[in-house]
């Protein structure tokens, strides 16, 4: 009896890594159908992002990806000349390393943006934080976690009360995946 219990942890512990790997994070973000008429998605910006591809942007994330298990992630930007939205998705093994991410990041915004964006409670998920600007020219970044999932929507030259709604879409989406 002992053993069958120690044999079904086992399981259960190595099962983990396997079935957050499950979740795809492209179905997590925004589609075109999704964002306003005129916006089209931009290739370029757009697909998986490895943690390989996250370390190009900053070469502390390969050691910080690897303590907070990321896993994968997806990311999605939409173009309409000079205004753009962009949406995505970070996925870990547990719910520790998505807070972890959204801590850091949040760190981030507030370190090199002081004085230059507002920042609010997000209404989404767990936690999450809505930063927009005081210039004129609008913009928003919504950042949250649930679960074992960090997301993000960012919109620019776009109305910062469409940003949050759409990244309420994105929420629901999460949802319905972690069922």
């Amino acid at each position: 009896m002992r053993l069958l219990s120690l044999t079904l942890l086992a399981a259960a512990v190595l099962v983990l890594p396997v079935s957050a790997a499950e979740v795809d994070p492209k179905v997590l973000v925004l589609r075109q159908s999704d964002v306003p008429v005129g916006f089209r998605l931009d290739l370029d910006q757009s697909g998986y992002w490895s943690n390989a591809r996250e370390a190009r942007h900053d070469i502390r994330l390969p050691t910080l990806h690897e303590r907070w298990g990321r896993v994968t992630g997806y990311q999605v930007e939409f173009d309409r000349g000079r205004a753009m939205i962009s949406s995505r998705a970070d996925l870990f093994r547990d719910a520790g390393g998505a807070r972890a991410f959204l801590d850091w990041y949040d760190r981030q915004m507030r370190r090199y943006l002081v004085g230059i964006l507002r920042r609010a409670p997000a209404p989404l998920g767990r936690e999450g934080w809505v930063y927009r600007t005081r210039s004129p020219v609008p913009f928003a970044l919504v950042i949250w976690r649930e679960g074992r999932i960090f997301a993000g929507v960012e919109g620019e030259r776009v109305a910062p009360d469409l940003t949050l709604a759409l990244a309420r879409i994105q929420q629901r989406r999460i949802t319905a995946a972690l069922r």
